[in-house]
């Protein structure tokens, strides 16, 4: 068996890997100068001989040392220049040029179709734009090595496949002991098989009975869940009201509200119950029956909420909470007064149209924190003016590629929905943007919109006339203008 080297030189492929030699030299330079350069470089093969640098032949060393051992040899030096040697015929004067990106066994073939007294003369490489010199012996040395590793490589190859032959017959008789072991077993195989069908068949009707029962229940609490938020909002000359909620699950934890305080204060309230599924649910309908309780009784938004929280904390043993913006709409003075925990801030979308984002800091979320600040937020509102209410999952809706609806988009549908006159219209035209946009990606989060507008003319004139008492008014109630 031949031994092969672990690790094999890699030989040349082309002209350009190979070694080759700067040996240009004008024609007009004396031939005493040629021998000089010759013996200084004992291994060069020869000169590309050049004219005004264009290549005109090559003299090998081998020529021009049988021309100097001739009789005449000093004649030779007489002449002068190197030109005068073409007298003698012994310059190449039709020389091989090849590119350097020539595959060697081209190469080779190239030299050798020459005739018989040019074979083994020194051929030329231009190797980026410049004439190199190459040993025709040197090529043919790495000819050779060439083929010497295709004849290795073909030993190896037949050596690997007589050991895969080998392992390929160790490998039947092994599939012939396993075939005839698992013909023994195939039996009890068989048995076992129609056992565990049997079984399974039973386990999977048993789960497909109690899937099939846990989706109604899921489907009666969903149906519970859309009845305890207000359908339709109470009919009011100085108000008009919108809201919708779609859960990300068969049930969710958004939710929204609507409350009449007294003839002209009435409470909206939008939230965000942490979580999803069964869990946030029911946690939003306990904050939803707190929340309902204290807002009877607490005029302050910010009250109502700290009452919330408190509550809460006595009745959360998974430690969930909840953000939501609570405010007031007074409509005697069109003010609109607010408390955020951790949510959103809401959208001011004024008659003409210009839109306003609320920039204050919102207050703590509720039900985790011992005694946390609530502050309440006032906006004067207009005659037509708008206010929307939003949970997270609006701007974090998600379409296929994984790319948020964001704040701009939905500022964006505000600004060109100034012909929408009716804020049912608005709402479910933003639905129908968010679901154009999802394009059935399934939601993450989620949806809720509430939006109400103030529809009450009110006379401002007193105030108009003393700019002054206007502002000190609006700096006094916390009124953003």
């Amino acid at each position: 068996m031949m031994c092969m080297p672990s690790n094999p030189i890699k030989l040349p492929q082309t002209l350009g890997e190979i070694e080759l030699r700067d040996a240009s030299i004008e024609i007009d330079t004396l031939a005493h100068q040629l021998e000089l350069k010759f013996r200084e470089q004992p291994d060069l093969p020869g000169f590309i001989l050049l004219d005004k640098k264009q290549i005109v032949g090559v003299l090998s060393r081998l020529r021009f040392t049988y021309a100097l051992s001739r009789p005449y040899r000093r004649e030779i030096f007489l002449k002068g220049p190197i030109k005068a040697l073409f007298d003698l015929d012994i310059i190449d004067k039709e020389p091989l040029i090849m590119d350097a990106d020539r595959i060697l066994s081209v190469a080779v073939q190239a030299a050798l179709a020459r005739s018989n007294h040019l074979a083994y003369e020194p051929v030329i490489v231009i190797h980026h734009n410049k004439p190199k010199i190459l040993n025709i012996d040197l090529l043919l040395r790495l000819q050779s090595g060439l083929l010497q590793d295709a004849v290795n490589l073909h030993e190896k190859l037949i050596h690997d496949e007589r050991k895969t032959a080998n392992q390929l017959r160790q490998t039947m008789l092994n599939l012939e002991q396993t075939r005839d072991r698992l013909q023994r077993s195939e039996e009890n195989l068989e048995a076992q098989v129609l056992q565990r069908t049997l079984e399974l068949k039973k386990a999977n009707e048993d789960l497909i009975a109690q899937q099939r029962q846990i989706n109604e229940d899921l489907e009666v609490a969903r149906t519970l869940q859309q009845s305890i938020l207000p359908s339709t909002f109470s009919m009011n000359a100085d108000y008009q009201a919108h809201a919708f909620m779609r859960a990300a699950r068969m049930i969710g934890g958004d939710f929204y509200d609507a409350y009449q305080i007294n003839d002209h204060q009435f409470g909206f309230v939008v939230a965000d119950v942490s979580g999803k599924g069964v869990p946030a649910a029911l946690f939003m309908i306990l904050v939803k029956t707190i929340l309902q309780e204290q807002v009877t009784h607490h005029i302050s938004p910010a009250e109502c909420i700290q009452r919330l929280n408190g509550q809460l904390l006595l009745h959360n043993p998974l430690s969930l909470f909840v953000t939501m913006i609570y405010g007031i709409l007074d409509t005697k003075t069109g003010l609109f007064t607010f408390c955020n925990a951790g949510h959103p801030m809401p959208y001011i979308i004024r008659h003409h149209q210009t839109i306003e984002i609320v920039t204050n800091k919102s207050n703590p979320l509720v039900g985790l924190l011992d005694h946390p600040l609530y502050n309440n937020i006032s906006i004067q509102l207009e005659h037509h003016d708008r206010v929307l209410l939003i949970t997270d999952g609006v701007t974090e809706c998600f379409n296929s590629e994984s790319e948020a609806y964001g704040e701009q988009r939905l500022l964006n549908l505000l600004q060109k929905s100034h012909h929408l006159h009716e804020i049912e219209d608005l709402i479910n035209h933003l639905i129908q943007d968010l679901d154009q946009f999802s394009n059935g990606t399934p939601a993450s989060d989620d949806t809720t919109a509430l939006m109400l507008q103030y529809t009450k003319l009110r006379n401002h004139h007193h105030l108009v006339e003393n700019p002054a008492l206007l502002k000190e008014l609006c700096k006094n109630e916390g009124i953003f203008i």
